[in-house]
């Protein structure tokens, strides 16, 4: 175990960003390096994929791009789901760059130079590599956290929900997004998925500001066509259905257009690829 001071001398002596000066840590923590300007709380971090999933060459492709964060996300921007409603940049509009704010299962994406990436892997651009459901940060020492579509890959989210309650000042504010209608893609796994009803079950701690669509019905619509489609042809080969796969979803991303006209009907949350909560610290 390792204090919290003794964190912070490592911090003062090291390459590490200037950033991470401002986190409080727990009194007592498992802490092991810094190495490449990140803060390590685990002896060993995931490999992203597991080999038992029939998603495991989707999976690895993505790990390759993930190398090249500004790649990766022009590809998810192009040929992923079409992102609607409010997102993160827009959430921190008004919010002070003083903040502490937290990215929790960042992966590549920066979303400011204020914000503190975390994730159980070393992507490009993570400052900090620990476990979601055992943060090493201090109680109430965070103004904002950042969670988008990574719940539902923990096989006890609601660990990850009191962590982030624990951590946030009261008054604090959260962002989080997860997967509704959407078919299985593993990092490393795929456990839950949550309607509107669920996702506020879920965020009941904090007082929600607002609760809507993140990605629309049409975007659920083309993740489970391509699946069934490449399915259909390939016979059960599963490395082919994940390449007829990756054909089909490039071939219908145009039609995720159409969530820009359609995601604010009342009847689009009954069948909404994820939904958004922006909740505040009761």
């Amino acid at each position: 175990m390792t204090s919290s001071r003794e964190i912070k001398i490592q911090l003062e002596n090291s390459a590490a960003k200037k950033k991470l000066l401002n986190l409080k840590f727990k009194d007592e923590v498992d802490f092991f390096c810094i190495k490449n300007g990140k803060l390590f709380f685990l002896a060993q971090s995931g490999r992203g994929y597991a080999e038992s999933n029939n998603d495991l060459l989707i999976n690895k492709i993505k790990l390759f791009f993930k190398n090249y964060p500004k790649i990766f996300r022009i590809l998810y921007n192009l040929f992923g789901s079409t992102f609607v409603g409010k997102n993160p940049q827009r959430f921190l509009e008004g919010h002070s760059k003083n903040n502490i704010i937290i990215n929790l299962g960042s992966g590549t994406k920066k979303i400011s130079e204020e914000t503190i990436n975390l994730d159980f892997y070393p992507f490009v651009n993570v400052d900090i590599v620990a476990d979601a459901t055992k943060l090493p940060l201090a109680d109430q020492s965070v103004d904002i956290v950042i969670n988008e579509f990574m719940l539902e890959h923990i096989e006890a989210p609601d660990k990850v929900v009191d962590e982030i309650v624990r951590i946030i000042k009261p008054g604090g504010h959260v962002y989080l997004t997860v997967p509704f209608v959407a078919s299985f893609h593993s990092s490393p796994d795929d456990f839950y998925r949550w309607s509107k009803q669920g996702l506020r079950c879920l965020m009941k701690d904090f007082e929600e500001i607002e609760c809507k669509i993140r990605c629309g019905p049409t975007s659920a619509l083309v993740y489970v066509l391509s699946e069934w489609l490449s399915t259909l042809i390939s016979f059960g080969w599963i490395k082919l259905q994940q390449l007829f796969f990756i054909f089909f979803m490039v071939a219908f991303s145009p039609l995720n257009l159409i969530d820009y006209l359609i995601y604010k009907l009342p009847t689009s949350e009954n069948i909404a690829y994820g939904f958004y909560f922006i909740g505040k610290k009761k």
